[in-house]
């Protein structure tokens, strides 16, 4: 903070912050849910059934299955039934983006890279790309719901490019159909100074 830092300069910047993040929230809502249905229907597809979070022998790391465990039990504690639809909406986006970590080489990857990302050029479908993408994604995603200064982020407008080119990996349509799909450009080029008000 520095001298030039007023009261009108300092709302002018949070107001600005708040509209940046809730330009966001609908591309990230849009990815979240088409990763995680994705991923749900390709491991439907690829073990054969719904629940292939509860196969014996289990394949998912001890980290996962207690997220499954706890996710059950909040459905459980709120009356809901067990059933896949509602286990897969009620983990969150953390559990999924840990399914792209290394310890699943070999285990659901490569193989489920086309089913789950279908329209991801093929000369880049890897894993380990996937995962630095999400990894990224996750992090704004993060910061904007947790109601961090984002503005700060010098190369906010190329992470918002990215989200709408990895939203296009699973339908292209889906970037074409997002709400307001110009408003984060047009709030970034605003800059603060259009969000400032005078304080009494």
């Amino acid at each position: 903070m520095s001298p030039s830092d007023t009261p009108r300069v300092l709302i002018g910047r949070y107001r600005w912050n708040v509209a940046l993040s809730m330009s966001l929230c609908g591309p990230l809502g849009y990815l979240e849910v088409a990763f995680r249905n994705s991923l749900h229907e390709a491991l439907t597809a690829s073990k054969g059934t719904p629940t292939w979070y509860d196969l014996t022998p289990a394949w998912l790391s001890s980290r996962e299955q207690r997220a499954i465990a706890a996710a059950k039990t909040e459905l459980g504690n709120r009356g809901m039934p067990l059933e896949p639809g509602r286990l897969v909406a009620e983990l969150s986006f953390g559990f999924w983006t840990s399914l792209l970590s290394r310890s699943y080489e070999q285990v659901i990857w490569p193989w489920l890279l086309k089913p789950v990302f279908p329209h991801m050029p093929r000369r880049e479908r890897t894993r380990q790309r996937v995962a630095d993408r999400m990894h990224q994604v996750r992090k704004l995603r993060n910061r904007v719901f947790h109601h961090e200064p984002i503005w700060r982020w010098p190369d906010l407008p190329q992470r918002y490019a990215e989200l709408g080119e990895t939203i296009g990996w699973f339908e292209p349509e889906l970037s074409r159909i997002l709400p307001d799909a110009h408003t984060f450009n047009e709030v970034h080029a605003r800059g603060s100074t259009a969000f400032e008000v005078d304080v009494r």
